[in-house]
């Protein structure tokens, strides 16, 4: 080091003083090349000082070093080991660059200040050693001494592994947190309710050959209906028509179903008004059919329907009508209503017992009606009666309906007037395979004096029905028919209590099902809905114990 005013330098590591660092002592640092204010030129002719690196002399073209050579890596070291010391003072954490790896990019090399090569401070034995190393021509990596530990910050090939495990456990909580979110939606998921469905090969079954040629009446128009297979056929044109006393069938159905009668019960009673009475003249002068009501005469709902509809009684029709309703015009508007809640379309009731001409409907309509009528047992009961007994004795009286007990008719109507000519409704049970079948049909507009001319017309008509009626069996008694559904992907097999046997006629396709309301649990052998076969019904039984949808058929469901 150059003597300085004639003092001699004072080494920091023998002196026991502790060094000045300009950085925190707030004085200008010394420059040794500096003395008493006056820049002291460098010597001539001077060496290089030894612990600077060696390198190309100014002027000199610089050799290209590779930017991380072994070379580099040894030159950018001695090069921050002479830079840590040049006060004496401690390297810190801030001093130093990252690593090793880094020193030819990181640090640059400072201009040192030319020093005379006696005069310059010791040494420390390390950077002697580095020092020398280097004039000698071979690279070493130096030794970091404990002051010189690396820093904790890794870089970035470090950081990657973090970083990937950090995103795998990311990853993993979140797909944690989906699956607890996804089973928790499903189980808290009200479950479907069961459904029933056919385990048959086919829903429906097609009998072979030719639809029926049925004998049509030659006037009028006329329908053939079988209870839950369809219309077997129709002839004439559907225009309405005059229906007499077959509007009486409508008078007796809304009747019951206002008030309803059980199978055998008589009902409640009532008293022929005073009005009712006074009119059994006219109406005898004019021909209609009457049971012959007296004053103050008490019936049975049951009795009074009997007159009704077995012997045709016009005084007991408006009797009924004013006992339901309070006068007759509220009674057709009740007929009426019924009318268009059946799909009457093309039928008008204008009075209760159809001796008016403005009351017509067609033979369609009237099917449906009595198709609706025999569903009620006081009206089945009555039609199927022979004869007409009044309460409290009297002479019996013989039914218009001549059919009863031929070719399984079992109820019917009559009407006649002269607008109306003969009109005839029927309903006919035969047995086909087993299976009872009900066959409804209604003859009207039939050009006769009397209703005989509709008995007549109706007669090979109801027979050539039954005969056209076959059946087949599609499933044995105690098969598997259907299922109950739980719409889960379980439920238990059902089987049927006895064969499965359609009945059509030629050409007709009869499609299959199952009726009723499914349970959700019940024990192996329940009963649990119907099958239905156009008009057969077939019981069902289980064939297995039906329970709540399991936990993983919960978890599992898609819909």
């Amino acid at each position: 080091m150059p003597q300085t005013g004639g003092q001699q330098p004072v080494d920091p590591q023998t002196s026991g003083q502790r060094p000045v660092d300009p950085r925190t002592s707030g004085q200008q640092p010394v420059t040794p090349r500096t003395s008493g204010g006056h820049r002291v030129p460098p010597a001539a002719h001077a060496a290089p000082p030894p612990y600077a690196p060696a390198g190309p002399r100014p002027g000199e073209e610089q050799p290209i070093v590779p930017r991380f050579s072994a070379q580099a890596q040894a030159e950018a070291q001695a090069r921050a080991q002479a830079q840590a010391r040049p006060f004496g003072t401690e390297v810190t954490r801030a001093d130093m660059p990252l690593n090793p790896s880094q020193y030819a990019v990181g640090v640059q090399p400072h201009q040192q200040p030319q020093q005379h090569p006696q005069q310059h401070p010791q040494q420390h034995p390390q950077q002697q050693h580095q020092r020398e190393a280097h004039e000698a021509g071979y690279q070493a990596y130096p030794q970091q001494d404990a002051r010189m530990s690396p820093r904790s910050d890794a870089p970035p090939h470090a950081e990657e592994p973090r970083r990937k495990r950090r995103g795998l456990v990311v990853t993993l909580v979140v797909a944690l947190v989906l699956v607890v979110g996804v089973v928790a939606g499903q189980l808290v998921r009200p479950v479907p309710d069961p459904a029933f469905a056919l385990s048959l090969p086919s829903a429906s079954h097609t009998f072979a050959g030719q639809a029926p040629a049925l004998p049509w009446p030659r006037a009028g128009q006329a329908t053939v209906y079988v209870d839950g297979l369809g219309t077997m056929g129709s002839s004439g044109t559907a225009t309405p028509t005059p229906t007499a006393s077959v509007a009486k069938v409508m008078t007796a159905y809304t009747i019951l179903r206002d008030k309803p009668l059980a199978s055998g019960e008589a009902g409640p009673s009532f008293t022929v008004t005073p009005q009712g009475y006074a009119e059994l003249p006219q109406r005898k002068a004019r021909g209609e059919s009457l049971l012959g009501i007296r004053a103050n005469q008490r019936f049975t709902e049951r009795k009074a329907l009997e007159a009704l509809l077995v012997i045709s009684a016009n005084d007991v029709a408006h009797e009924l009508a004013r006992w339901d309703a309070g006068s007759d015009q509220a009674f057709v508007q009740k007929m009426n209503d019924a009318a268009r809640s059946l799909g009457m379309t093309n039928t008008t009731y204008t009075d209760p017992s159809g001796y008016d001409s403005a009351t017509v409907s067609t033979a369609a309509d009237q099917v449906k009606l009595l198709r609706a009528a025999m569903k009620l047992p006081a009206f089945a009961e009555s039609v199927a009666l022979r004869q007409f007994v009044p309460d409290g004795g009297g002479r019996p009286r013989n039914a218009g309906n001549v059919l009863l007990g031929q070719y399984g008719v079992v109820g019917g109507k009559t009407g006649y007037t002269d607008k109306a000519g003969g009109n005839f409704v029927f309903a006919a049970r035969r047995q086909v395979g087993g299976a009872e079948t009900l066959i409804l049909g209604a003859v009207m507009n039939q050009p006769s004096p009397s209703a005989m001319g509709a008995i007549s017309a109706a007669q090979p008509l109801v027979a050539a029905a039954g005969n056209a009626l076959v059946s087949a069996t599609v499933a044995p008694a105690g098969s598997r028919v259907a299922k109950v559904d739980d719409g889960l992907g379980g439920g238990a097999p059902l089987r049927a209590a006895k064969p499965v046997t359609v009945v059509g006629w030629p050409g007709l396709t009869v499609r299959l099902g199952v009726a009723g309301t499914p349970p959700k649990t019940a024990p192996r052998g329940a009963k649990a809905g119907t099958l239905t076969a156009g008009g057969a019904r077939v019981p069902l039984t289980l064939d297995g114990p039906l329970g709540e949808p399991s936990l993983l058929h919960r978890l599992l469901r898609l819909t």
